[in-house]
């Protein structure tokens, strides 16, 4: 935990290795227990500290990094929806479509409506 306000110099190195395994493991199901292990280091810690790094829990920062990759990968229209979703580490479609909704405020299709209007705009 933080020593006089700060957090010491091995704690934040295995924070950011945690950060570096969940970019390389996005894909899979990852539980802040499992991280933790990994890096061996204490969950409640690791939790705080990933905060204080990223301002999101794990759970966010994961969620959050596999929909910004999805939504990349969105902009192929010829990927399926629920091909992109199975790629980036969700169960199903409907999950992946709940989530992405959540932190875009729009369905991955409306996204890919909305991409596909800025790049052949209506004729006015």
């Amino acid at each position: 935990m933080p020593i006089n306000g700060s957090y010491s110099p091995y704690a934040l190195e295995r924070a950011r290795k945690a950060i570096e395994y969940i970019h390389t493991h996005h894909r899979e199901t990852l539980s802040p227990e499992q991280l933790a292990e990994e890096v061996k280091m204490d969950t409640k810690q690791l939790q705080s500290l990933v905060q204080f790094l990223t301002g999101h829990t794990i759970h966010s920062y994961k969620m959050n990094l596999r929909i910004d990759l999805a939504r990349l990968e969105l902009e192929d229209f010829s990927k399926a929806i629920k091909d992109i979703a199975c790629k980036h580490g969700f169960g199903s479609a409907s999950h992946f479509i709940r989530e992405f909704r959540k932190r875009m405020g729009i369905t991955p299709g409306q996204y890919r409506y909305q991409l596909s209007a800025s790049i052949n705009p209506l004729p006015g």
